[in-house]
Protein backbone atom coordinates (compact mmCIF):
# COMPACT_ATOMS: atom_id res chain seq x y z
CA UNK A 1 0.00 0.00 0.00
CA UNK A 2 3.03 2.53 0.79
CA UNK A 3 4.53 1.70 -3.04
CA UNK A 4 0.96 3.12 -4.48
CA UNK A 5 1.60 6.81 -2.42
CA UNK A 6 4.73 8.20 -4.33
CA UNK A 7 3.47 6.67 -7.72
CA UNK A 8 0.61 8.64 -7.19
CA UNK A 9 2.30 11.96 -6.39
CA UNK A 10 4.88 11.29 -9.25
CA UNK A 11 2.03 10.84 -11.29
CA UNK A 12 -0.11 13.83 -10.04
CA UNK A 13 3.15 15.61 -10.19
CA UNK A 14 3.64 15.09 -13.57
CA UNK A 15 0.12 15.67 -15.12
CA UNK A 16 0.23 18.92 -13.17
CA UNK A 17 3.13 20.39 -15.15
CA UNK A 18 1.86 19.51 -18.21
CA UNK A 19 -1.24 21.20 -17.70
CA UNK A 20 1.33 24.84 -16.69
CA UNK A 21 1.55 27.45 -19.47
CA UNK A 22 4.83 28.33 -20.28
CA UNK A 23 6.69 30.85 -18.56
CA UNK A 24 5.50 34.58 -20.05
CA UNK A 25 8.15 36.99 -22.03
CA UNK A 26 8.45 40.23 -20.45
CA UNK A 27 8.30 41.19 -24.34
CA UNK A 28 5.02 41.07 -24.47
CA UNK A 29 4.74 43.80 -21.47
CA UNK A 30 3.51 47.44 -23.43
CA UNK A 31 6.57 49.79 -23.37
CA UNK A 32 6.72 52.88 -21.79
CA UNK A 33 6.20 54.84 -24.82
CA UNK A 34 2.87 53.56 -25.43
CA UNK A 35 1.43 53.97 -22.01
CA UNK A 36 -1.05 56.40 -21.73
CA UNK A 37 -1.99 58.32 -18.07
CA UNK A 38 -5.02 60.38 -17.16
CA UNK A 39 -5.04 61.78 -13.17
CA UNK A 40 -7.69 59.99 -11.59
CA UNK A 41 -9.33 60.54 -8.18
CA UNK A 42 -11.17 57.38 -6.39
CA UNK A 43 -14.61 58.53 -4.69
CA UNK A 44 -14.63 55.68 -2.09
CA UNK A 45 -11.07 57.01 -0.64
CA UNK A 46 -10.51 60.16 0.93
CA UNK A 47 -7.85 62.71 -0.39
CA UNK A 48 -4.71 62.03 -0.94
CA UNK A 49 -5.23 58.38 -0.70
CA UNK A 50 -7.93 58.24 -3.40
CA UNK A 51 -5.40 60.34 -5.95
CA UNK A 52 -3.67 58.71 -8.77
CA UNK A 53 -3.22 57.84 -12.46
CA UNK A 54 -4.84 55.21 -14.39
CA UNK A 55 -2.76 53.96 -16.79
CA UNK A 56 -3.90 52.17 -20.67
CA UNK A 57 -2.10 50.50 -23.50
CA UNK A 58 -2.94 48.73 -26.57
CA UNK A 59 -0.67 46.19 -27.98
CA UNK A 60 -1.06 43.61 -30.14
CA UNK A 61 -4.79 44.34 -29.94
CA UNK A 62 -4.65 43.21 -26.27
CA UNK A 63 -5.72 45.97 -23.83
CA UNK A 64 -3.99 46.91 -20.34
CA UNK A 65 -4.72 48.69 -17.72
CA UNK A 66 -4.02 49.67 -14.30
CA UNK A 67 -3.93 52.91 -11.71
CA UNK A 68 -1.66 54.10 -9.10
CA UNK A 69 -2.75 55.78 -5.51
CA UNK A 70 -1.97 58.15 -3.15
CA UNK A 71 0.79 59.95 -5.26
CA UNK A 72 0.51 63.41 -7.46
CA UNK A 73 3.40 61.69 -9.47
CA UNK A 74 2.68 60.54 -12.92
CA UNK A 75 5.56 57.83 -13.47
CA UNK A 76 5.61 58.08 -16.90
CA UNK A 77 7.56 61.49 -16.18
CA UNK A 78 10.82 60.52 -18.02
CA UNK A 79 12.47 61.88 -14.62
CA UNK A 80 10.95 58.25 -13.28
CA UNK A 81 13.09 55.89 -16.46
CA UNK A 82 10.02 53.81 -15.81
CA UNK A 83 10.40 50.04 -17.19
CA UNK A 84 8.90 46.75 -17.37
CA UNK A 85 11.21 44.86 -14.60
CA UNK A 86 9.04 41.66 -14.40
CA UNK A 87 5.77 39.70 -16.12
CA UNK A 88 3.66 36.69 -14.44
CA UNK A 89 0.68 34.88 -15.26
CA UNK A 90 -2.60 33.64 -12.73
CA UNK A 91 -5.85 33.30 -12.90
CA UNK A 92 -6.83 33.71 -16.74
CA UNK A 93 -4.51 37.46 -16.22
CA UNK A 94 -1.42 38.77 -17.51
CA UNK A 95 0.89 41.44 -15.32
CA UNK A 96 3.71 43.52 -16.35
CA UNK A 97 5.49 45.43 -12.91
CA UNK A 98 7.08 48.35 -13.95
CA UNK A 99 9.70 50.31 -11.55
CA UNK A 100 12.51 53.09 -12.46
CA UNK A 101 14.48 55.72 -10.60
CA UNK A 102 13.72 56.57 -6.53
CA UNK A 103 13.34 60.54 -6.47
CA UNK A 104 13.11 62.72 -3.55
CA UNK A 105 10.99 65.74 -4.07
CA UNK A 106 11.04 68.44 -1.51
CA UNK A 107 11.34 65.84 1.42
CA UNK A 108 9.28 63.06 -0.34
CA UNK A 109 10.04 60.06 -1.56
CA UNK A 110 8.74 58.87 -5.02
CA UNK A 111 9.28 55.22 -5.55
CA UNK A 112 7.54 54.44 -9.17
CA UNK A 113 5.53 51.58 -9.51
CA UNK A 114 3.00 50.47 -11.55
CA UNK A 115 1.29 47.40 -12.22
CA UNK A 116 -0.79 46.85 -15.80
CA UNK A 117 -3.00 43.67 -16.34
CA UNK A 118 -4.79 42.24 -19.04
CA UNK A 119 -7.13 39.08 -19.45
CA UNK A 120 -4.57 36.03 -21.31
Amino acid sequence: MIGLIPNFYAAFSALNNLQQSPPADIGQCPATRNIQSTPYTDPDLPPPYGEGYQYSATTDGKTWSGQTAATKDDYLAPEYELHAQTISERQGKVFCDYGGKRLIKDGEVADPYLRLSRFK
